[in-house]
């Protein structure tokens, strides 16, 4: 399946030549097309995938689509550089537009930590009850349990409107036009996130119910991970993986050592893969709280 992504986020406006609030200068056209692209090759690698299966919901699968926010949300930094657009030139609606996806996305960010945790948590049981097997084997398999799917309570509402204005000038319609990719695109890889984690696909249904409209070409992406998703179970690959191995040993009794030592190299697989999210994740949530305040800090200096 090919997915043409060659219109993603930016729907060009073909406006005539000569009206000079809609011809948009050579150089920025070249910047703008420069940001397309990178988002087109971030979604088609996860597109491609999809497509080929064997990565598909795992740790290190959802860690790369994970990359993707840190990698547009720079791209969207440099084209505000490239552009010369700076915070203290942006529009009231640039700075309110702004500010409200970086704090919807910091409350994301936060699910996905609390989600990792709870994770990490079972992890951590079903380690204890393995190093229990030799001198207590009947408790040990008493406390081994499968890693169950999350089942916290997540209410997510973005805020804020698109602030769309018929009368834009250049640079606040690249911003716009920008934004709204970044937007939409986070967004979905958060739900994916999230999704994964709770192995459960409403958190992706919240999130996307709950956004900026998506570019047709995300929503193709967006329905063959939906349907790759309930036909797969929603599962982490490798969190099923240590749940096979909690099975077996159950089934089999309590001298089962190899599947003892199975258990214990899944455990780590999980726990690695775990720790390379959080990392990913707390990477992610100080850029764009510095970011923030970098722009916070900008508006307060100009009301001074």
């Amino acid at each position: 399946m090919i997915l043409q992504l060659n219109r993603l986020g930016f729907s060009y406006r073909h406006h005539h030549r000569h009206h000079h609030r809609h011809h948009m200068s050579e150089v920025n056209l070249a910047y703008v097309q420069t940001f397309r692209s990178l988002v087109s090759e971030s979604l088609n690698r996860a597109l491609e995938s999809l497509n080929l299966g064997s990565e598909f919901l795992s740790l290190t699968w959802i860690n790369k689509c994970f990359q993707m926010v840190s990698m547009i949300n720079n791209g969207f930094a440099k084209l505000m550089v490239e552009i010369d657009y700076p915070v203290s030139s942006w529009e009231a609606g640039s700075i309110e537009e702004y500010l409200d996806y970086t704090i919807n996305l910091l409350d994301l960010l936060n699910y996905i930590s609390s989600s990792i945790a709870h994770v990490n948590q079972a992890r951590v049981s079903l380690t204890h009850a393995l190093s229990l097997m030799e001198s207590s084997p009947v408790l040990a398999v008493e406390r081994l349990r499968e890693i169950k799917k999350h089942d916290s309570i997540m209410e997510f509402k973005a805020s804020g409107g698109e602030h769309i204005e018929m009368k834009m000038k250049e640079k606040e319609w690249i911003f716009h036009e920008a934004m709204m990719v970044m937007k939409s695109t986070g967004f979905w890889v958060c739900g994916v996130v999230l999704s994964g984690l709770k192995s459960e696909v409403d958190p992706m249904m919240e999130i996307t119910g709950n956004t900026v409209s998506m570019d047709s070409s995300l929503k193709d992406l967006d329905s063959i991970f939906r349907k790759r998703f309930m036909e797969e179970g929603g599962i982490v690959k490798e969190v099923e993986g240590v749940n096979e191995s909690v099975r077996l040993i159950i089934s089999s009794g309590i001298d089962d050592s190899d599947g003892g030592m199975e258990l214990k190299r899944r455990l780590e697989v999980v726990g690695n893969g775990l720790t390379g999210l959080k990392e990913e994740e707390e990477c992610l949530f100080g850029s764009v709280m510095s970011a923030r305040n970098e722009v916070l800090e900008t508006l307060r200096r100009n009301n001074n």
